[in-house]
């Protein structure tokens, strides 16, 4: 196949994997400097906190959910439930998972913001070169969605041994041609941007 041909029937897979991990091609320039972009500040500090935000929406839900219940349940009823113990066994239950899982969340985040703040502090970035494979875990789920047998799946790009974890989208994007340099904050292991190598 002459050469020009081969040009035009490849796809530069550049764009649509900026779009799927959230880079554009400004910070990637900055991430080839060895610095990580204003822009991408933000987007790393949200994705650190991410557990944080889904255990804690369910915590206010339940919260939310208890109080719309006893305004509208009339309290003669709620008297009954909580003497036969089947309101308190299920409000305390609920509410104890609900905080638990929140304050795991938070014993979770701290690691991963205390390195990510020395990053952010230093300001460089750490690349690697190689074969990047798609790999996907499922874990049990939380909450009720653990009593009914529902899963979470993880996404990661694996490259030399190393993990980066990445949405569905990024997994899903990810093209036959395997070997990309990724560039990555060196402690706290948060993928910045990628370019094919």
């Amino acid at each position: 196949m002459p050469y020009i041909e081969y040009v035009d029937r490849y796809e530069d897979p550049l764009p649509k994997l900026a779009r799927a991990n959230r880079f554009t091609m400004a910070d990637l320039e900055l991430n080839r400097n060895g610095k990580i972009s204003d822009t991408q500040w933000t987007r790393l500090v949200l994705r650190a906190l991410q557990p944080v935000f889904y255990t804690g929406g369910a915590l206010v839900s339940w919260v939310f959910l208890c109080v719309v219940v006893r305004a509208v349940v009339p309290p003669i009823i709620l008297r009954l439930l909580m003497m036969r113990g089947i309101g308190v066994a299920l409000v305390g239950g609920v509410t104890l998972a609900c905080v638990g899982a929140f304050i795991m969340a938070v014993l979770r985040c701290a690691r991963t913001m205390s390195l990510l703040m020395v990053d952010l502090s230093a300001g460089k970035t750490a690349s690697i070169e190689g074969r990047v494979s798609p790999s996907k875990a499922e874990e049990q789920g939380l909450g009720l969605a653990r009593l009914y047998g529902e899963s979470n799946a993880k996404y990661w790009y694996v490259v030399k041994d190393e993990y980066f974890e990445v949405n569905p989208e990024a997994h899903g994007a990810l093209p036959e041609r395997t070997h990309f340099r990724l560039y990555y904050t060196p402690k706290s292991r948060l993928l910045l941007s990628m370019e094919p190598s």
